[in-house]
């Protein structure tokens, strides 16, 4: 299969009246979500220093550094929004990429875009077409990948984004062939760097990358032209030489992948694995009002599979504990919710939770998890009178299957706004995400984000 020009020839020729409106909708849904987590990340360190790095570059101020009051080249716009986007792990997710979908592309979109003066129809196609491509290579390649220590986000997430951007700069075939293939020498990120600040520079690295992909394509650079399915091309060194089935790429939009499977918006700012656990840990301590006292023991149980990402031994931190599944259970039970704040190393050092911790058991049991979305969880806490309490969850709130509405969505882009945003600029970005086909110019969306110190 000439994987490549495939890829290549989808994202040129489908017209705009092929993309319906269900997935539109659903991209102004992921739009709205991953501003908001954008907004709330960028006062986090790691944003913080990624900023300062594009400031000390210095170069043209073609796009918003959202949450900074910086300006910088397209490419170096969407590397701190992108970072920022993915700072706090509440970022939107797949299965078919087993990753997160929104974070590579939105931050290209939105630098490319405003640089460009493109339309919000136009925005929203590319967000849609890139989506469509890092999550059918994901439906290739996913599993052996992520088995071998790569993070999708970053790998997958280059391509898409250097999709996305392709189909914005409107190149043709051969420019966007050669995109993708100098996207896939660009692409990497080990997930061995989970629980640390390069986590997030790998969404932010892989919306830099497809800008840059697609602009050296652009003004001239080559590939190869099968450089995704050659014989030592990017799928066989990112799988590992795996066999794979080729007919997702016959079937390129039907149905589109951000309408099925759909996009899982996360209700926790923490490693989607413990979300099912989280789900069942509110449940469960409704039954005793959160009065973590009674407590002689918490028993987790989940699908295998679920704890290949996360923490082996107890966190020190707050990063550390985003990818802890018994500090995400314990949090909930002692503070009945999980929220930005349940994040701060200050929330991990109280001795109230670091008491819980020593009481938390988990196990993997039953079916393997579909990674990342899938399986089954189960909390049982066991009181000091010898009973015991149960809940569990099979479909997390948030997922395409237990969708959020978009008022809920909203609330979230509010709570997550509110350090950089004044409320008029708050209602004004959800306002304008809402009717993102119809804005004339994106730059009316994009400088209601400027902001910070």
């Amino acid at each position: 299969m000439k994987l490549t020009g495939t890829l290549a020839e989808f994202i040129v020729s489908t017209p705009a009246e092929r993309i319906g409106l269900d997935a539109r909708l659903q991209a102004r849904r992921a739009m709205l979500d991953t501003v908001g987590v954008m907004l709330a990340g960028s006062t986090e360190e790691c944003s913080r220093i990624a900023a300062q790095f594009v400031r000390d570059q210095a170069g043209a101020g073609d796009a918003v550094v959202v949450g900074q009051r910086l300006r910088a080249p397209a490419s170096e716009a969407a590397l701190v929004n992108g970072t920022s986007a993915h700072a706090l792990d509440f970022d939107d997710v797949n299965m078919s990429m087993r990753g997160h979908p929104s974070v590579p592309l939105v931050p290209a979109v939105l630098a490319l875009g405003e640089k460009l003066g493109a339309t919000g129809r136009e925005v929203v196609d590319a967000f849609v077409v890139g989506f469509e491509v890092e999550c059918k290579i994901g439906r290739l390649i996913g599993a052996p990948h992520y088995a071998l220590g790569w993070h999708p986000t970053s790998t997958f997430g280059t391509l898409g984004s250097a999709a996305a951007c392709a189909r914005l700069l409107r190149l043709d075939a051969e420019g966007t062939q050669s995109a993708l293939g100098i996207a896939a020498s660009l692409a990497s990120g080990a997930r061995k760097n989970f629980g640390s600040m390069t986590k997030p520079l790998h969404a932010g690295w892989a919306a830099r990358n497809g800008v840059v992909a697609a602009s050296l394509a652009q003004a001239g650079f080559t590939a190869d032209a099968e450089a995704l399915e050659g014989e030592a091309g990017y799928l066989c060194a990112a799988s590992g030489g795996a066999e794979f089935d080729p007919s997702p790429i016959e079937r390129l939009g039907e149905p589109w992948e951000v309408v099925s499977p759909g996009i899982g918006v996360k209700l926790y700012p923490c490693c989607y694995f413990t979300h099912l656990a989280v789900d069942s840990a509110l449940d469960v301590g409704q039954a005793i009002a959160n009065d973590v006292e009674t407590v002689d023991a918490v028993h987790v149980s989940v699908s295998p599979g679920t704890m290949m990402v996360l923490r082996k031994t107890l966190p020190a931190t707050g990063l550390e504990g985003k990818f802890s599944m018994e500090y995400c259970v314990a949090t909930a039970l002692l503070d009945g919710a999980v929220t930005l704040e349940s994040f701060s190393d200050e929330a991990v050092a109280r001795t109230a939770i670091q008491d819980l911790l020593a009481k938390v058991a988990v196990t993997e049991d039953g079916p393997p998890a579909n990674a990342p979305i899938g399986g089954r969880a189960e909390v049982t806490i066991v009181l000091r009178d010898g009973s015991s309490r149960s809940a569990h969850a099979d479909v997390p709130r948030g997922d395409p299957k237990n969708p959020l509405s978009w008022d809920q969505i909203a609330a979230k882009f509010r709570d997550c706004a509110r350090s950089v945003l004044d409320s008029g600029r708050t209602e004004e970005t959800i306002d304008l995400t809402g009717h993102l086909d119809e804005l004339p110019s994106i730059r009316d969306l994009t400088k209601t984000l400027e902001g910070g110190d």
